[in-house]
């Protein structure tokens, strides 16, 4: 099994568009309830094909791993993102992290670990990375739609204005997981230990920068 960026990877790679690829992400809390949430975001953000069917079913399944077998449960959350690159749809969620690393099994009359089977099943690559302060799962899925359409991105100036934030706080907490998440339309970061093991969220890149440093202290303020 071929490795990649530090993250197992199942199955071949394939040739990419030249296109940028365009994302959505959301976060959710660790309760099973939540699950349902998932499934009615990604209903109303993707558009009706078998398709969209199969990646509910990793997305779902991929939700419930974290919630059952990481912190996520215990009180925490998990994040989801969904990036589309043409024919691909990669689903990606990040959790709590856990000591234990996702086990797959190949035996289908096995009580546990047959939601794995079944992800990659579906997907044509999956991958994972991550250990006890934070997990990150995904899975490639082909998307074979009759229209061939997901939302629009954003316009280009309000592009740019997005990767001018993610610059800024890549520069400044390099060491720090910060996104925009395109469907809250706010700013995300997860803090490194030893801060709180929950999700900042502030309206702008500044506002973020400002909550960040407040955590790291006068050394990063000074900067």
């Amino acid at each position: 099994m071929p490795i990649v960026n530090g993250a197992m990877v199942q199955g071949l790679d394939r040739s990419q568009p030249t296109f940028d690829p365009v994302r959505w992400r959301q976060v959710f809390p660790g309760h099973e309830l939540q699950l349902r949430q998932l499934r009615r975001w990604l209903t109303s953000l993707l558009p009706n094909c078998p398709a969209r069917d199969d990646l509910l079913l990793v997305a779902v399944e991929l939700g419930a791993n974290a919630i059952k077998h990481t912190r996520t449960g215990n009180g925490g959350r998990f994040a989801v993102e969904i990036t589309w690159h043409g024919s691909t749809v990669r689903i990606t969620v990040v959790d709590d992290g856990s000591s234990s690393k996702p086990h797959l099994v190949d035996d289908p009359m096995a009580e546990h670990g047959r939601g794995l089977q079944m992800v990659r099943h579906l997907s044509m690559r999956t991958g994972t990375a991550g250990d006890d302060r934070g997990r990150l799962m995904w899975a490639d899925l082909p998307w074979e739609s009759p229209s061939s359409e997901l939302p629009a991105a954003f316009p280009a100036a309000f592009e740019e204005a997005i990767c001018a934030g993610q610059v800024h706080l890549r520069r400044r907490f390099p060491n720090i997981c910060t996104w925009f998440g395109r469907q809250t339309l706010c700013w995300w970061a997860l803090p490194a230990p030893p801060a709180p093991n929950e999700f900042l969220t502030a309206v702008s890149a500044e506002d973020l920068a400002v909550q960040l440093a407040a955590l790291q202290g006068p050394q990063s303020e000074s900067r």
